[in-house]
């Protein structure tokens, strides 16, 4: 059998299992993808009543209840479970488009931008390196994986059953590009991001060409990196946010184009692309860049509360604002603070420097912000923290202090922590019962009759714990069709058999019928 290591965690590092039982108002793009529940993708597809790429705001990227610490950077337990509370309040609040898009840029950018104010419309030509010039490394489209496997595997008859939208089946918009998304088909949302991007001359081959910038084309790129991110297309996500490099270039703001934008001040990306582009070496295995990159963004982030505390504008310049919109800013940019910390968590657990997460997570937990439901899931985190550390007394009690600060003793968050406590004791039994009663509470829960199987796995009960994860995938395969699940139930389909083929064959017709194209087929394990 498997170490444990290697095996209960496949619930956690792999791919994420989704808590699919947050209420359909749910707002984000989180609400569509199928391992998370929010992601930092949620500026993509904002509000039903908002049109897309129309606001920015800050990202988010809460998740399920258990999708515990990771490798990933785009399937941790923080990235999900607290950046909701960090943008509830922070993006919520009432602050207008002038505070929303505020950012200090460095000095050399803000002499580039004032010679610019100061120059004649259409006489300032700024040199090369003062300019962001992105293009596509991607020659044609991402092809549909799924489809392909199903064809090699089952025959072209199995084709016929395959019913998902590609590229050129939308509107060549950010209408079609959020149809894509709904659906599940990021390789073709990605492929459309590259027919848009073409229009403002940032298609194929051209980079290091200059070409203009609007709000518009910063979200096509913000959703495209993010994108890619999610299908962990690591060489293609990196060497595209290359030459985005920190956001700081002076036409990513919009006085660098007095003509379009007049004096209106900020920077046309979204802080939720800022904190994207930062986070990226994290998912190229290179963590502490990301680390450094976060606490950057972090010293900005810091020295814009100050000023606004001091009653400046963000930049530190002179601005009159009321009270009441003072207050809004300096709550949107605390809240914005919380989700760069929780990156910064996460990245630390991707180092193993738990003491430094919990650190951060102790110092998150004292703020003044939190409602008592948020107050548990950073509480809750810490503890999970400190189970990696070993410290099982000191992870108990944190699970007490959360406990206290919620009214119902017997939620389903409260009893998935019960379970990893048992577990981190070895109490497989115990572990079970308690994520049993949650799934109770919690019938569409997947990641709870994930980690049901696990337990049963570990107290002997193999043959019971695939029969669990195949009866999750009949009654609900839309739901239950993730990766960590399919992954977790092909290793077991192994351990229990020689002839594990035909049952994985069997995931791949449901994968074919039910999903769209975003699932990375190798969670199958099928040989080539």
């Amino acid at each position: 059998m498997a170490d444990k290591s290697s095996l209960f965690q496949l619930s956690d590092n792999i791919a994420g299992l989704s808590d699919d039982s947050k209420p359909s108002g749910d707002t984000g793009l989180g609400r569509y993808f199928s391992n998370t529940t929010h992601t930092i993708f949620d500026e993509i597809v904002p509000p039903e009543k908002q049109d897309m790429l129309e606001q920015p705001s800050a990202s988010a990227s809460p998740r399920p209840v258990f999708d515990s610490f990771l490798t990933d950077p785009s399937n941790s337990f923080l990235e999900n479970s607290l950046s909701d509370a960090a943008e509830q309040v922070s993006d919520h609040v009432t602050a207008s488009d002038i505070h929303r898009d505020a950012w200090i840029p460095s000095d050399q950018t803000k002499k580039v931008l004032a010679s610019i104010a100061t120059s004649t419309p259409g006489s300032n030509f700024p040199d090369r390196e003062n300019l962001t010039m992105p293009g596509l490394t991607l020659q044609g489209d991402l092809t549909d994986t799924t489809k392909e496997a199903a064809i090699h595997f089952l025959g072209e008859e199995e084709n016929i059953h395959r019913n998902v939208l590609t590229a050129s089946d939308v509107t060549q918009d950010e209408r079609g590009l959020r149809n894509l998304i709904q659906t599940g088909c990021y390789r073709a949302a990605i492929n459309l991001t590259g027919r848009l991007l073409a229009i403002y001359g940032q298609g194929y081959g051209k980079i290091n060409h200059p070409s203009k910038h609007t709000p518009h084309s910063l979200q096509l790129w913000f959703t495209r990196l993010a994108l890619l991110a999610k299908l962990k297309h690591v060489e293609v996500l990196e060497n595209e946010s290359k030459p985005f490099g920190n956001l700081d270039k002076p036409d990513m703001f919009f006085t660098f184009y007095p003509e379009l934008y007049g004096t209106r001040p900020g920077s046309m990306a979204c802080f939720a692309f800022r904190l994207l582009l930062a986070e990226i070496p994290a998912y190229c295995n290179k963590p502490r860049v990301a680390l450094d990159n976060l606490h950057k963004v972090l010293s900005t982030v810091k020295q814009i509360i100050k000023n606004l505390k001091k009653g400046f504008g963000e930049d530190g310049g002179r601005l009159k604002f009321t009270p009441t919109e003072r207050d809004d800013a300096i709550r949107l940019w605390v809240g914005r603070e919380s989700r760069v910390l929780i990156s910064v968590v996460n990245c630390a657990l991707t180092l193993k420097n738990y003491i430094l997460a919990v650190d951060i997570l102790e110092s998150l937990s004292e703020g003044t912000d939190w409602n008592p439901e948020q107050r548990q899931i950073l509480k809750s985190a810490i503890s999970r923290v400190l189970l990696l550390l070993g410290d099982v007394s000191a992870a108990e009690k944190q699970f007490a202090d959360g406990r206290e600060s919620f009214q119902n003793p017997s939620n389903s968050k409260e009893l998935t922590d019960r379970g990893l406590m048992a577990v981190a004791q070895n109490a497989f039994q115990e572990a079970y019962n308690c994520f049993k009663k949650a799934s109770v509470l919690e019938p569409s829960n997947i990641m709870l009759v994930n980690n049901m199987a696990v337990c049963l796995l570990y107290n002997g009960q193999l043959q019971a714990a695939v029969h669990l994860l195949e009866s999750a995938l009949v009654r609900n395969p839309t739901k239950g069709l993730q990766e960590a699940l399919l992954l977790n139930i092909c290793t077991l389909y192994e351990l229990h058999t020689t002839h594990s083929t035909q049952p994985k064959l069997h995931l791949l017709r449901q994968l074919n019928r039910y999903k769209g194209d975003a699932i990375a087929v190798q969670c199958l394990k099928l040989s080539l």
